[in-house]
């Protein structure tokens, strides 16, 4: 198991030391067992009761992790599981919505035409056309070529 893992257990397990036993005694047992042994042996992050776990520098796996041990293990009715997975659901609507707008292909191509057009237009002004001219010592070798018919 790679090492993003075993800290990403380690970092539920701390949670749930940190919730208590009641939320810990709702789990199955098997899948604490698991967290316990799988967590790594080096990292054991301590949080703090009085700051929310946003502000504490928690892997985004786990606090996925956690929320889905609310939805399936600590809601006490299928109302507050509804509620749950609404609001799941409308978070993964706002998240597809900036990904959409930052990234949709049409909007990038559109900036970037605008980009060229505004890039090639001052560029095509400061281009001239050079006239090519012969020199003095050119025009003398061609005349003589002409005079014997060698060119």
């Amino acid at each position: 198991m790679n090492v993003s893992t075993q800290e990403m257990y380690s970092e539920v397990y701390s949670i749930l030391n940190l919730l208590g036993n009641s939320y810990i005694a709702k789990l199955p047992k098997s899948l604490f067992k698991m967290i316990e042994e799988e967590k790594s042996s080096t990292y054991n992050p301590q949080y703090r009761e009085d700051r929310s776990l946003n502000e504490q520098n928690i892997k985004r796996e786990s606090l996925s992790m956690i929320a889905l041990f609310h939805l399936y293990y600590w809601c006490n009715s299928d109302e507050e599981k509804e509620q749950l997975k609404q609001l799941f659901k409308s978070n993964e609507e706002k998240h597809q919505a900036e990904i959409r707008e930052k990234y949709n292909p049409d909007n990038l191509f559109k900036n970037r035409k605008q980009e060229a057009i505004v890039e090639t237009q001052p560029i095509a002004n400061e281009v001239a056309m050079v006239e090519y001219k012969e020199s003095v010592f050119k025009r003398f070798i061609n005349k003589i070529k002409g005079i014997f018919h060698l060119g």
